[in-house]
């Protein structure tokens, strides 16, 4: 999918995350601008579901909560999230084998008389999150607290599922009352304003696609060429089926092709057809292969799991030798973690396990 300024979709989506893992407000801003000039709402608010997994779930649980998907929000909701603490505790827990934990008599008023629902019970009230997510995944089927409703529903809109039952428990032994009172900056008011201004013109496209961030999760950064891409954008665009050209192309599949065909060109080309720009302009957005068809899980994790684990302690450090990793997403990559390099991982974390104990 081609996004309104001729970026490619999957390119922004990675930009955009990149952009609020590394805390850079102007560059989030500037991503989800261009997701909103394309259209492309529904798809903006999925990106920043996956931005709230994988960054801040721990830090800011309540997030999910005070958003309204599909609304306007997007620019404030994409700054919380980029000035966020960052914590990396869905992706740790995911790569980590699930374990139990100690835990202590800190009990809840009621809970199940005995076995392994008691224990689910208690690490819940204790907060103890991975131990939990070895309770559930151990029990098959568990009922979660009413109030982690609304991270099941918003996952399954984003098609996120696949992570729901880890997010939900992290989030529920994260919660807490306090917000962080937000409110957008004046500069990032008027860049937004001063982009708005400058909708399809060439000067639009500001900012260059981090290359860091296509390394896996992009065709470009899975070995595929772009540049002749860019070089045919007029047709690449004709031949689109979803996102802003079909809608935008309509008015000018009828009457005189010629005219049509001139006057799609003034209004979508105003400085000039992209083939004409300058090989800096259209390396903005295309480029040569980076990386190969499949990703080194090493290579993923110290470019965007480097921040601390609140809930896997002295998960900070990458093994020399992972193997190779198949799919474009976070959440697909997660699914196959646990089966890989147990007793590596399982290294790091011995100096703080502790013999289970339920009273």
């Amino acid at each position: 999918m081609i996004t309104r300024h001729f970026y490619r979709f999957d390119e922004v989506r990675a930009a955009l995350l990149y952009a609020i893992m590394r805390g850079r407000p102007l560059e989030t801003a500037f991503w989800v601008q261009e997701l909103g000039d394309s259209g492309l709402i529904k798809e903006a608010w999925t990106i920043l579901v996956e931005a709230w997994l994988w960054f801040s779930l721990a830090t800011d649980p309540n997030w999910i909560c005070d958003i309204r998907l599909g609304s306007d929000d997007l620019q404030i909701s994409a700054y919380r999230l980029c000035t966020n603490p960052k914590d990396n505790s869905l992706w740790a827990t995911l790569v980590t084998q699930p374990h139990h934990d100690t835990l202590c008599r800190n009990l809840p008023l009621s809970m199940p008389p005995a076995g392994l629902e008691r224990y689910f019970s208690l690490a819940l009230f204790q907060r103890k999150g991975l131990a939990a997510i070895w309770a559930a995944e151990q029990l098959g089927a568990v009922v979660l607290p009413a109030e982690c409703r609304i991270v099941a529903t918003v996952l399954a809109a984003c098609g996120l599922q696949a992570v729901s039952l880890s997010a939900q428990i992290l989030f529920l032994c994260s919660r807490t009352d306090a917000r962080p009172t937000v409110a957008l900056p004046a500069s990032i008011v008027d860049a937004v304003r001063q982009w708005t201004a400058l909708v399809g013109r060439r000067s639009r496209r500001i900012f260059a696609i981090p290359l860091p961030c296509l390394y896996g999760l992009t065709e470009r950064g899975r070995g595929v060429d772009t540049i002749a891409e860019f070089r045919r954008m007029d047709d690449r665009i004709r031949e689109e089926t979803t996102g802003f050209w079909p809608q935008a192309l309509a008015p000018y599949q009828q009457g005189d092709p010629d005219a049509a065909f001139e006057a799609f060109y003034a209004a979508f080309f105003p400085d000039d057809i992209p083939d004409e720009w300058s090989a800096e302009e259209a390396a903005k957005s295309h480029g040569p292969a980076l990386g190969s068809a499949e990703s080194s899980l090493q290579r993923l994790g110290s470019l965007w799991f480097q921040a601390e684990s609140r809930f896997v302690w002295g998960f900070y450090e990458w093994p020399a030798h992972r193997p190779s990793l198949p799919g474009s997403d976070f959440h697909h990559a997660a699914r196959h973690l646990n089966t890989d390099h147990c007793d590596t991982v399982a290294a790091l974390l011995d100096p703080v396990r502790k013999l289970l104990i339920v009273e």
